[in-house]
């Protein structure tokens, strides 16, 4: 269950005023406070004057409102989703009998970059890297690529440069690269024929 700010408010309010109430039947019973003073303070509370009787009818009221309120607040239950798994921050490299070695995702992008970049038809490049739990890794690429680029020949040839070069260099099988262009190349102007 979770309170709004305004439910903790009033909760606030109602345990000062429970504590309150508490302070003054202890009182009353350690005979600090005597049933004369609380008579005396009961009848200038209601001696009669319309006013008094406004106002503690007024306080009541907005206790009851208060109570009704904190009774309903408790009532919300809010749909409380599973707190999703930790996506992994590396991947695995190998694992032998001295130990395990890892890479970690943003090494494996900055490798990505660099491949991406060193192609002279990219020209903008933005990727992401996911690991799988079954030692698998994704690739999904933005790229805007130069003008006169074929682009199924070129993604084609990225996406099994790519695959091969993370493989050899950090031993980790890739399951797949996707490629989206953002920024297609523009066609070649057509002489006019007249």
């Amino acid at each position: 269950m979770k309170f709004k700010w305004i439910d903790k408010l009033l909760l606030v309010v109602v345990l000062l005023l429970v504590i309150a109430l508490a302070a003054l039947c202890i009182g009353i019973a350690m005979s600090f406070i005597t049933a004369d003073m609380v008579a005396y303070i009961a009848g200038i509370l209601a001696n009669g004057m319309i006013e008094n009787k406004l106002i503690m009818g007024g306080i009541g009221l907005v206790l009851l409102i208060i109570a009704f309120r904190l009774f309903i607040a408790m009532g919300n239950k809010r749909d409380t989703q599973p707190a999703a798994a930790p996506k992994p921050v590396s991947a695995l490299i190998h694992s032998g009998e001295n130990g395990s070695a890892f890479i970690s995702l943003s090494a494996i992008d900055g490798m990505v970059q660099r491949h991406c970049r060193a192609n002279p038809k990219v020209k903008e490049c933005e990727s992401n890297v996911i690991a799988s739990e079954d030692g698998f890794i994704s690739i999904g690429l933005k790229l805007s690529v130069s003008n006169e680029t074929v682009l199924p020949e070129f993604t084609k040839a990225l996406q099994e440069s790519l695959k091969a070069y993370i493989e050899t260099y950090c031993g980790i099988a890739v399951r797949d690269i996707g490629i989206l262009i953002v920024s297609a190349p523009a066609p070649a102007k057509q002489p006019r024929v007249m």
